[in-house]
């Protein structure tokens, strides 16, 4: 849906991440190359750390798009990295039919859409940009299953 194909047009933080990061990132980004589309992703547990500097790009009018992966749920990385002990199960949290964000964050000032249907994807992404030019940050919110929903070709 969304490829990055030029020289440091991805910005991530490898393999242990901060929750919340991406916020920074994306105003760090928009900042250095202003003409880009930038574009931050999280889910549950990042977003709440995001939530107290949602209003930096409203005051300064920096057109950046924040999407969300909502499944209602965080989880580890699964065992590795830091050893024995990890817990890699997903941990359910507030799911999105019981707080929908996109209202949330839209009451601040975002341009905010809520996605339910895959083929609604693209036309968000692009509506969100298009707000990002003037200046509007713009969130996303897009409907997930917590847990990946296989076709019947995994089991062949």
């Amino acid at each position: 849906v969304y490829d990055t194909l030029v020289p440091r047009g991805f910005l991530g933080w490898g393999n242990v991440s901060s929750l919340g990061f991406s916020f920074a990132a994306v105003i760090a980004a928009k900042l250095a190359f202003p003409q880009r589309d930038c574009v931050a992703v999280t889910g549950e547990a990042g977003l709440g750390y995001m939530m107290g500097n949602l209003e930096v790009a409203l005051r300064q009018k920096i057109g950046i798009t924040v999407v969300h992966v909502s499944n209602g749920g965080f989880a580890g990385y699964g065992p590795g990295f830091w050893g024995d002990g990890h817990d890699p199960f997903t941990h359910k949290v507030l799911d999105y039919n019981e707080v929908d964000m996109s209202k949330v964050i839209g009451e601040l000032g975002y341009h905010t859409e809520r996605v339910t249907e895959p083929s609604d994807v693209v036309l968000a992404l692009k509506r969100a940009l298009a707000a990002n030019e003037s200046g509007q940050p713009a969130y996303i919110e897009f409907i997930c299953s917590q847990f990946p929903v296989y076709g019947g070709w995994v089991s062949r």
